[in-house]
């Protein structure tokens, strides 16, 4: 019987012990949880407005690219007018050019002609005199 008492003594001074080294510790998780509680809730205060312009931005993102998607036909066609407004105007130069080039060989020509046709006449005045 001896030994069991010891048994039991030695146990209840165990829990003894370990009652004492884990009241402690559990204050400290009672704080800690205190703690988490608090941090959550200011969390949550902080994070619902926070949420809720991150919502509106992403709305108005949406809003944006629709819009440009609804616009990108029209960018395309102006683009697509401007190169056939690029392409005319290449063509027009080209025909002012000949024209011009024309233009500049029946001048002289015409200078040609005219020079021509003094020489011939001082020649028939100079005949007839």
């Amino acid at each position: 019987m001896l030994l069991l008492e010891i048994t039991s003594a030695v146990t209840a001074v165990t829990f003894v012990l370990l009652a004492i080294y884990l009241i402690p510790v559990l204050q400290e998780l009672k704080k800690t949880a205190v703690s988490l509680r608090n941090f959550s809730d200011t969390m949550q205060v902080e994070i619902k407005p926070l949420v809720k312009e991150l919502r509106e931005t992403v709305a108005d993102i949406q809003v944006v690219t629709s819009a440009t998607a609804a616009n990108a036909d029209g960018v395309n066609i102006l683009l697509e007018e401007i190169g056939q407004a690029g392409r005319n105007i290449r063509m027009i130069n080209k025909v002012i050019g000949v024209a011009s080039e024309l233009v500049a060989g029946s001048s002289a020509w015409v200078t040609g002609a005219r020079v021509a046709g003094k020489y011939i006449a001082d020649r028939l005045i100079k005949k007839r005199g």
